[in-house]
């Protein structure tokens, strides 16, 4: 599969709708280059991208006009640019990703908790503080008509 991109002014823009799946090793960056390149036969291309909190790239190096896109894993979107010589440079062009089924190994997922009963045992370890919490430490507030008392039946707050 190719990625298209024109680059022209020094810089660089996809061609079309380009969009990538994680996880595959077939696709390719086909480049156009404007005559500004013509003298620089050996280019670097440069992906890269935001993961796990911070900014990695892959610097591939290539003669010609194409060359292999990394296998990518876990991203959203991959800029891609190009750079050679002493030095020219472009700006990234910005590929959409689509996260793989690959992405998230089966043995890492773990079902979300239900918040409910989350809650209940909160509520429950309130009204059943440990023993070791001590009494000077932890006390049940509840609210009776128009006071709040505590479970020793001690008005905490007056409703004014």
């Amino acid at each position: 599969m190719n990625v298209a991109i024109s680059v022209s002014n020094r810089r660089a823009d996809t061609t079309g709708a380009p969009r990538i799946v994680c996880g595959n090793s077939d696709y390719v960056a086909v480049f156009t280059f404007d005559s500004e390149w013509n003298d620089y036969a050996d280019k670097t291309a440069r992906f890269q991208y935001f993961k796990d909190g911070k900014f990695e790239h892959v610097d591939i190096e290539f003669t010609g006009s194409s060359c292999a896109i990394p296998v990518l894993n876990g991203i959203d979107r991959v800029e891609i640019g190009v750079f050679a010589g002493e030095i020219r440079t472009t700006t990234p062009a910005v590929v959409p990703c689509c996260r793989c089924i690959s992405d998230i190994p089966a043995d890492e997922y773990a079902a979300p908790v239900d918040m409910y009963d989350q809650i209940m045992d909160m509520v429950q370890e309130a009204m059943n503080p440990p023993p070791e919490s001590g009494d000077d430490e932890y006390f049940i507030v509840t609210a009776e008509g128009d006071y709040v008392t505590t479970s020793e039946g001690d008005y905490v707050i007056a409703k004014e």
